[in-house]
Formats: C-alpha cells, structure tokens, sequence
C-alpha cells in the first residue's frame, strides 16, 4: 500500500537545447586546445613552425587536418546555435541550420585563413635570397632546402631535375614550386 517510505522516481532535470549546445561549443573548443588548433590560431605565425613538407609526409592522428576540421566546425556551430537559441525565438530546427551553415562557413574561412598564413608561394616568387640544400637531395626523392624569406629561414621540401644528388651545403636555385615543394637545380657557378 501506499506508505510515505514507497520509492519515489529520482526526478531528472531536462537537458535544455541551450546547454547541448554550450556542451558541443566546450567539446569543439576542448578539441582545439588539445590537438593544438587553438595555439595556431591565435600564433599564426608559428603555424607552419617555417617548415613546408610533402603531404604524403604530414602528421595523422589527432594532428591531422580532419581534427582542425572537426574543432572548427563544432566551436562555431555550438556558439552561433548559442546565441541564436538566446537572442531570438527560433524553433530548434531552424537553430540548427542556421548554426550548421554557420558551423561549415567557419571550416571555409579558417581553412583558406590558415592556408593563406602558411602557404609561402608568394613570398617565396618575391625573394632572390640564397637557397641552401640542408638535407641532402637524392637522385629521385626528396631533401630539404633553406631559404631566408622576410628575415625567415624558411625550410621546404625540395626535388632535384637533374638525375644526379645534391649534396647538403650545395646551393641551389628554385626552378618551380608546387603547393609543398619546390624543384631545384644546382646553381652555376659565378665566374
């Protein structure tokens, strides 16, 4: 029967959608911090730490651009969904695509920010500075050559033409540069 010593339900609160929404800003910004995309973003200058190598030869794992993606697209979902869901009355739905547009604009704009950052093309076409092997350039494969650009020494991933090695110390010229690595051919002699 019915006495005051019956178990009652435990009650549990709701979680509102602005508090899952607060919850997927913590996890994207957790995220950055942990794989280094915060760090990045906010010392753009130490993004590329001046070193430009294969793709083939970059990191995976947490450091690998799908978690930047992944950070990116959740810290900017989850805060615009949080300030939509606060300042007006909108269904969740409408919360949703209006923070998943927001969320996927956010992974454009600081992938081509990032990249632009990164990316030495231009600088690099400007520059007439001495180009240093640093690593030495097998016959079909690939070394590592220096270059001072603005005062940085900027080290890049670099292939020979010609069908002989360059040996480290060597100094070079850039004949093309591709998005991460630039072909090289060893530098005449002056007379």
């Amino acid at each position: 029967p019915n006495s005051e010593f019956s178990p009652h339900p435990l009650y549990t609160a709701p979680v509102t959608v602005g508090f899952a929404y607060l919850l997927v800003f913590l996890g994207g910004f957790t995220l950055a911090l942990v794989t280094g995309f915060a760090r990045r973003l906010l010392h753009p200058t130490e993004l590329c730490d001046h070193v430009v190598v294969p793709f083939h030869e970059h990191l995976w794992g947490l450091r690998a651009p799908a978690a930047d993606v992944l950070a990116s697209f959740l810290t900017v979902f989850g805060l615009c969904s949080l300030v939509l869901h606060g300042l007006f009355a909108l269904t969740p739905w409408q919360e949703l695509s209006l923070g998943g547009g927001a969320g996927i604009v956010g992974i454009f704009a600081l992938r081509f920010w990032l990249r632009r950052v990164c990316d030495p093309g231009e600088r690099i076409a400007r520059t007439s500075a001495e180009v240093r092997v640093i690593r030495d350039i097998p016959a079909n494969g690939y070394g590592q050559v220096e270059v001072l650009v603005e005062g940085t020494g900027l080290k890049l991933a670099a292939r020979s033409r010609d069908a002989e090695p360059i040996p480290a110390g060597a100094i070079v010229e850039i004949l093309e540069q591709g998005e991460s690595v630039v072909v090289v051919r060893r530098r005449a002699a002056s007379p």
